[in-house]
């Protein structure tokens, strides 16, 4: 998490469970660090605009010429939403975006987060 959103989740309260979303989306299966940081990209720029959302943008390592590429990211994919599902973040409408080497998520937050 880069310093801005650490300084959001703080002025927040959510700091530490922020923390412990990032430290278990890097033990999903094939989600990398981001070279940029060392972790997962959050965008947490919604909450200063009473938006009561968290976006992360998880890097994957997927090759094309993997067999299961498919299967891979479709399992990535559910993966990191049955995650936030544990942490009281719930899917929005928006699309799951792919953007080469990393998803776009955008989940709601539940009750808990505030």
């Amino acid at each position: 998490m880069r310093e801005k959103e650490r300084k959001i989740a703080e002025q927040f309260g959510i700091l530490e469970r922020c923390e412990s979303f990032e430290a278990d989306l890097l033990q999903v299966k094939d989600i990398v660090p981001d070279r940029s940081d060392d972790g997962i990209p959050f965008d947490l720029d919604g909450l200063l605009n009473g938006i009561r959302q968290v976006i992360i943008v998880p890097q994957y390592d997927i090759r094309a010429d993997r067999e299961d590429y498919w299967e891979a990211r479709k399992a990535l994919r559910k993966s990191v939403i049955a995650l936030a599902k544990k942490y009281d973040l719930h899917r929005t409408e928006d699309r799951v975006e792919d953007y080469g080497e990393h998803f776009y998520f955008v989940f709601h937050c539940g009750k808990t987060w505030f």
